[in-house]
């Protein structure tokens, strides 16, 4: 029997390091960021117009969407981030359902990687909820290191979203990554032995 598993918790929490972890044990991994990434560079179903007649040229680079521009716009600004998320969300959730349904063809073990996953409403097409706990700290600085911004820019970002304690509602599984690598590992594994292997 198959399982889908929707990985989530807030930006910069460790997500992508569990979600690799998982892939190890041999599930098989959508990351949304990427679909999402896909959808504006791909174009699909007009949305890189949609964005430009939304938002305006400034945030483009000739026919170039600057990703960091349209962030900095957006994040601190929940009338445009809503405005945004209207144009993707309806057409990444047709994608990522439609990836689902195509990695299963090969794999038993599906995890959804989403830091939107509640707000997005995808928890209908997953069958178990995994939050991850991080600091905030922690999280502000993989924030500020990963994606090469500065403090106040992390920050909006951290706070456009869902907080964590409304995500955690939500939780079929806590994975607590306030600790060491190590650690998080062997709840991930014991996850993985409890919950999905013999799937």
């Amino acid at each position: 029997m198959s399982i889908d598993v929707g990985l989530t918790g807030n930006i910069a929490s460790g997500k992508s390091m569990i979600s690799g972890m998982l892939r190890e044990y041999g599930a098989a991994v959508l990351d949304a960021d990427s679909v999402g990434k896909s959808v504006l560079a791909e174009n699909v179903e007009g949305a890189l117009e949609q964005v430009r007649s939304a938002f305006g040229d400034g945030i483009f680079d000739g026919n170039q969407l600057n990703r960091h521009l349209l962030g900095n716009l957006v994040f601190g600004h929940p009338d445009l981030l809503k405005e945004l998320n209207d144009i993707m969300m309806p057409i990444m959730t047709r994608l990522v359902a439609n990836e689902i349904a195509i990695l299963h063809r090969t794999s038993t073990v599906v995890v959804l990687d989403a830091a939107i996953l509640i707000e997005a409403s995808w928890q209908n097409l997953v069958d178990e909820i995994w939050v991850v706990k991080a600091s905030k700290n922690e999280q502000l600085e993989r924030l500020m290191t990963r994606d090469h911004l500065a403090r106040d820019e992390a920050i909006s970002r951290i706070e456009a979203q869902m907080p964590l304690a409304q995500k955690l509602a939500y939780a079929d599984v806590v994975i607590d990554n306030t600790m060491d690598v190590e650690q998080t590992r062997k709840q991930v594994e014991m996850l993985w032995k409890t919950r999905l292997q013999n799937r």
